[in-house]
This record gives structure tokens, C-alpha cells and sequence, in this order.
């Protein structure tokens, strides 16, 4: 690897799987010093273990949890940088939406990056230069059947991320990444069924599935001064399927 973020302290969630651990592994081959949360703590632990970095098992909504692990993660480790890929989804009609369920999820995929960013933002002031980047998704700008919780969600982080380039620049850049349909475990129920798969193909341009690997490489993007005259910027990552 070519070491582009050698010197960089980073913070990472939903690290134990899918793509937060890409990102993980593939910041962590590029020189950063990671610090990994997850409320799978078992998960995120084995993961920073066989990365050298640090890892805490942590639950992105939880208010009073983030602000004392990523402040005592702070202080001794610094931070420079954020990646915010927790995220759960529910897919159902409104109508059949419970309450339950959307409370989660404007939680886990909206409030969650908000605690993250809040309780590090102190740290990455401190920094010559800062980067956040939030994962958001496609639902998140366009409309689509059963998702109005989970767009709900991820539309409100897409226009914080830009509020944020907006509040904290010049020296924090802030910047969105709108995943298409990848294949992790919060996907499998489509892409291990052949005719879901199939249909999901055919409607994008690249006519494949997004794989974790193109998440994590849009992340490292945002991450280094290759962007460094962008911030509040939305990245679609999903083979041409939006196309907005």
C-alpha cells in the first residue's frame, strides 16, 4: 500500500463487520492508527486484535457510552479523523412500520453519528487538518418501497454531513457516501437469492452488487488530501443506479 494515511488517528464504527471492518482493514494497511467501535463487542474486539489497533465494544446511541469511550479513546490516542459506518435497516411498509423500529433507527443511523461527531469534535479542532465521513445510503436520497425509516434516517445524515462542512471548515472536512445495495450480512436476504440478485443487477449500470471493497476505497478518498477541496460532498457508490 502506498501509506496515505500514515500519522492519521482514526475512528471507526461498526468495525466488527460488513463495511466498517473493510474500512477498517484497509485503513489500517494504509498507516492509521484506528480506534474501532461496535456494538458487537466480542466482534469489534477480534477485529482490532488482529489489526494491532484499539477496539471497545460500544452502542453508537448510547449518548453517556460514546462520550466517555471516545473521550478517554481521545485523549490517549488523539483523533484526526471519523468514519461513522454503523447502520441498521428495516425494511417494511409505513403502514406496517413500528414505532419501535423507526425509533432505532433514526437513532442507531442518524443520532449515532451525531453522539460520534459531538463527543470527538473537541480532538478534531486540536488537529492541523480533520476529516468525518459519513455512510449513509441511496435510500437516503431517493424514494424507494418499504424504506421510509431507514431513507428517513440516512436523508437526515446526508444534509447533517453537508451542515457540518459547512460549520467546520476550513480545517474539518465533511463528506457523505451513499452505498447502493453491497453485500454484507444486513444484505443477504437479497444477494444469496439468485432472482433477488438478479433483478438488483439489472437495474444498475454496472450490472453487479457493490462489494465492500468499494465502499472502503470511496472512505480512504475522503480520507486523504486527494479530496482535500471537497467537503460536503454526496458520493454515490452504487454502480450507477441513482443517478442523481
Amino acid at each position: 500500500m502506498s501509506d496515505k494515511l500514515k500519522g492519521r488517528r482514526i475512528l471507526i464504527t461498526g468495525a466488527a463487520s460488513g463495511q466498517g471492518q473493510k474500512i477498517a482493514r484497509l485503513f489500517a494497511s494504509e498507516g492509521a492508527s484506528l480506534v474501532l467501535l461496535d456494538r458487537n463487542a466480542e466482534g469489534v474486539a477480534a477485529i482490532a486484535v488482529e489489526l494491532g489497533v484499539q477496539g471497545y465494544g460500544c452502542d453508537v446511541s448510547a449518548r453517556a457510552e460514546v462520550g466517555e469511550i471516545v473521550v478517554m479513546a481521545a485523549r490517549v490516542f488523539g483523533l484526526d479523523g471519523i468514519v461513522n459506518a454503523a447502520g441498521i435497516l428495516d425494511i417494511t411498509p409505513f403502514a406496517d412500520l413500528e414505532m419501535a423500529s423507526w425509533d432505532r433507527m433514526i437513532a442507531v443511523n442518524l443520532t449515532g453519528p451525531f453522539n460520534i461527531i459531538k463527543a470527538a469534535l473537541p480532538f478534531l479542532q486540536r488537529a492541523e487538518r480533520a476529516t468525518i465521513v459519513n455512510i449513509a445510503s441511496t435510500s437516503g436520497v431517493m424514494p424507494m418501497p418499504g424504506t421510509s425509516g431507514y431513507s428517513a434516517s440516512k436523508a437526515g445524515l446526508v444534509m447533517l454531513t453537508k451542515c457540518l462542512g459547512m460549520d467546520l471548515g476550513p480545517k474539518i472536512r465533511s463528506n457523505t457516501i451513499c452505498p447502493g445495495v453491497i453485500k454484507t450480512e444486513m444484505t443477504r436476504y437479497l444477494w444469496e437469492n439468485p432472482a433477488h440478485t438478479a433483478r438488483a443487477e439489472d437495474r444498475v449500470a454496472l450490472k453487479r452488487l457493490g462489494e465492500t471493497e468499494d465502499v472502503a476505497r470511496a472512505a480512504l478518498f475522503f480520507s486523504t488530501e486527494d479530496s482535500g477541496f471537497t467537503t460536503g460532498a454526496v458520493l454515490p457508490v452504487d454502480g450507477g443506479f441513482s443517478w442523481y
